[in-house]
């Protein structure tokens, strides 16, 4: 046991060292050009609008540009067609032809001097190096319409700077956020200052490759901080690269089990879903950052390269939120390694050219959302039936034409085309309120916006949003208050809970089917009403007066306190009351007797979230909605007028209306 847990530590070599090359730290930048056209000009790369590339220096032969995640670096075979969008949404446009067009927007501003006038020809540039789509950072360009192709004798500036980035008197400084404290089998790497990690790593086309880089993890935190409460266990590592390889640091992060959060291909999927649906993380996030570029002198940049590229606001925020202990033990290092979290200087900014998508290529598929409420970072809809929240591996690849495509749009990609913003579905990521509505659930759905917003105190970060609203959600003042259309009379195995409000706390297997014995799984629920129904037709399975089989129907109000998988569902079905529809915890021939007879909708489960609470916090007001009741439920409750009319003062108490 003990050979094989040290086994993955004898496949690297490393080593500590302070020996590299390191030129002279700035913290605070260098002011890049004196232009007097203030609108080519943004001090925050952040906060450049939609359609800005943020140059952070350039000269005659070279330009460096801050480079947004989510952004590939040039098409290529992963990149597929140029022209094709996806879902109606703008075509990808690379960083090569972004730069293009930001320098001769720049250039035709100052030679026209604010007028409109001709705009200069665009300038041919070429790409030094890659950053992967999901990176961020400095990324460095040559201008190569300089260059003499006829002085054979004399190199080209893309050739100098491409062998000045291969040199090992070059320096690239990247930030990374990785799962992890820092510690792997009682080696504390935060202890270690600069060590060195070297191993084959394999290349795009599979021919193994020598590789090392420097690694300097700077600070990391345990799941469970010092306080006592939850926390992401998560390390903020600086790499240096001594070689170039295909994903070389991902890919040895990942060897010392400590994987960039967001790495889809050498990371932990758990873990990058849980950040990605719980605390804000963009979906093709890689959080890994080229801080700092530093080469030596070239025929082309003689005075040689040295810039930061301030950390984006993403990552600076999931830092802020979830591991600020982290980021006030990483000041000094950034300062020392000279690494910006924040700029005081202007860049330049120029604008690309986004085409138009043609209209038969915009999605169609438009769904009507109803709006309950609605704040500056939240909106609350009310979800119909048989619709899923999200797309996930339930509803199959994307690629599958009998799955995914014939799903009705999601609700997630409905109130982000009703809203017109970017949104989280809050519900579903409460971790220990994991109450989503099921695709044959409906009623209240909570989302908040993902989009950085102004409260006039100041900016307001996404992940910040949905935090505060899930702590305020698992508060014990939040209420939901579920309706749930229920197989029984009230009484089972000679109890009988009509007896006002009672509590459950009783273990429930998750989506594993692991029984998740926790003692804080409790419900309260209440027996509002019941009643037998008469026989059907003739020839229907209940016909027979001695068989109740699908004739028993009552109403079950339920709270949950806390949140696990179809737990009401399962609490309900545990006490022998399992609600109506419900193919996985109910009754088969009851479904099917109710689906046959008595109006019961396709993949319909008689649960409604009737009513949704959450105390005030400081970036939203007290929330108190109530949803109405699905068309679907009062088809079905019409044929049940001595339940309904049993029923209607209490549920009128707790603010929900039948019909």
């Amino acid at each position: 046991m003990k050979a094989l847990l040290i086994l993955p530590l004898l496949l690297f070599q490393i080593s500590s060292s302070k020996g590299f090359v390191c030129y002279q730290s700035r913290w605070i930048g260098k002011t890049i050009l004196s232009l007097s056209q203030t609108e080519v000009l943004c001090n925050d790369l952040n906060d450049s609008n939609e359609g800005n590339v943020t140059i952070l220096e350039r000269g005659p032969n070279h330009i460096v540009a801050a480079k947004p995640p989510s952004v590939v670096c040039h098409h290529s075979g992963w990149t597929g067609s140029r022209s094709r969008s996806k879902r109606g949404e703008e075509p990808e446009i690379p960083m090569l032809q972004r730069v293009r067009d930001a320098i001769q927007y720049i250039d035709s501003r100052k030679a026209a001097g604010n007028d409109s006038g001709d705009q200069t020809p665009k300038r041919k540039v070429n790409l030094i190096h890659r950053l992967d789509r999901g990176a961020s950072g400095a990324l460095l360009f040559a201008f190569a319409d300089n260059e003499d192709e006829k002085q054979k004798d004399r190199k080209g500036s893309t050739q100098s700077l491409i062998e000045a980035m291969a040199s090992s008197e070059s320096t690239k400084t990247y930030v990374a956020l990785v799962r992890g404290e820092g510690i792997l089998h009682d080696v504390d790497f935060k202890k270690m200052d600069w060590f060195k990690v070297t191993r084959e790593i394999k290349d795009e086309n599979g021919e193994k490759k020598n590789a090392t880089t420097w690694f300097n993890f700077v600070a990391g935190q345990p799941e469970i901080s010092e306080n006592g409460l939850d926390q992401p266990r998560m390390s903020l590592v600086l790499a240096r690269p001594i070689s170039g390889r295909w994903h070389q640091i991902r890919k040895h992060l990942n060897g010392i089990s400590h994987p960039i959060l967001g790495d889809t291909t050498h990371g932990a999927t758990k873990v990058n879903r849980e950040w990605k649906e719980k605390r804000n993380m963009p979906g093709e996030r890689v959080c890994l950052h080229l801080a700092r570029l530093q080469l030596p002198p070239t025929t082309a940049v003689p005075e040689g390269i040295d810039v930061s590229c301030p950390i984006q606001n993403d990552m600076m925020d999931m830092l802020r939120v979830y591991a600020p202990n982290v980021l006030e033990q990483s000041i000094d290092t950034f300062r020392r390694e000279g690494i910006l979290i924040e700029s005081n200087e202007k860049y330049e900014v120029g604008k690309y050219t986004i085409p138009e998508v043609p209209p038969q290529s915009k999605s169609t598929d438009v769904e009507d959302v109803q709006i309950l409420a609605q704040g500056d970072h939240f909106i609350i809809v009310n979800k119909p039936p048989t619709v899923v929240s999200h797309h996930s591996a339930w509803t199959g690849k994307r690629s599958d034409p009998n799955r995914r495509w014939r799903e009705p749009l999601p609700m997630l990609q409905r109130v982000r085309d009703a809203s017109g913003r970017r949104v989280n579905l809050l519900i579903y990521q409460a971790p220990r309120l994991n109450f989503m509505a099921s695709r044959g659930a409906s009623g209240c759905l909570l989302f908040s916006f993902a989009n950085r917003t102004n409260d006039g105190e100041g900016e307001v970060a996404p992940c910040q949003v949905t935090k505060t609203l899930i702590d305020a959600m698992q508060s014990p003042d939040s209420t939901k208050t579920y309706f749930a259309l229920c197989d029984g009379n009230g009484i089972w195995n000679g109890v009988d809970y009509d007896q006002g409000w009672f509590t459950i706390d009783k273990p429930v297997k998750d989506e594993y089917g692991k029984l998740r014995a926790v003692k804080s799984l409790r419900k309260e629920l209440r027996f509002i009403s019941a009643c037998i129904l008469p026989p059907t037709k003739e020839n229907s399975d209940d016909y027979d007066h001695d068989n109740l089989e699908g004739r028993k129907a009552c109403i079950i109000l339920a709270r949950p306190q806390t949140g696990r998988w179809h737990q009401v569902r399962q609490h309900l079905s545990s006490i022998g009351h399992p609600i109506i529809g419900d193919s996985t915890h109910g009754r088969s021939r009851t479904n099917r007797t109710w689906k046959k007879n008595r109006k019961l909708q396709k993949q319909r489960t008689c649960l409604h979230l009737a009513r949704l609470q959450i105390p005030k916090t400081e970036i939203s007001p007290e929330i108190d909605v109530s949803c109405p009741l699905s068309s679907d439920l009062i088809d079905m409750l019409e044929e049940m007028p001595e339940l309904i009319q049993n029923a209607k003062a209490l549920l009128e108490d707790e603010n929900i209306n039948i019909i």
